[in-house]
């Protein structure tokens, strides 16, 4: 991982949602990958009455590129790509910004809620190709 200043509130996976059915469903390579984009979550505090109340300040602006994920995680394209298409369907993230072919150009995911409507057998979000581009499509849960 690069370099990153220490974070205030260091994790935003909680309890719930490591006990949800949501991630307990996830293979072992998503579960990675997961902790690994929520471990680019920035977080600041806010005031509110004296308590200090921790916010995500990037929620809907996270990179990760496959080669970092490979080089930290050692998975290969597929494996990744695989791992996407899981968290989609789960609810726990969804695509803000489509990535192309330049260089330098990667998506933007966003981190959701959604995984506490999932169910088995329930598809929150995928990824359908269409030619050379893809498109995300929310599906069930509104």
């Amino acid at each position: 991982m690069p370099k990153r200043k220490s974070q205030k509130f260091p994790a935003y996976q909680t309890q719930q949602l490591f006990f949800s059915p949501a991630f307990r469903s996830l293979k072992p390579a998503s579960k990675d990958i997961l902790t690994m984009l929520y471990y680019n979550i920035d977080m600041a505090s806010k005031t509110k009455n004296g308590k200090y109340t921790p916010c995500i300040t990037n929620r809907c602006d996270i990179r990760l590129p496959y080669e970092e994920i490979t080089r930290y995680l050692g998975y290969k394209d597929k494996a990744i790509w695989t791992a996407f298409k899981e968290m989609l369907s789960n609810g726990f993230i969804k695509i803000v910004k489509q990535g192309g072919g330049a260089k330098g150009d990667m998506n933007v995911y966003g981190i959701t809620e959604d995984w506490r409507k999932w169910e088995p057998g329930m598809v929150i979000r995928e990824i359908k190709r269409n030619s050379k581009r893809g498109w995300q499509a929310k599906t069930n849960a509104e």
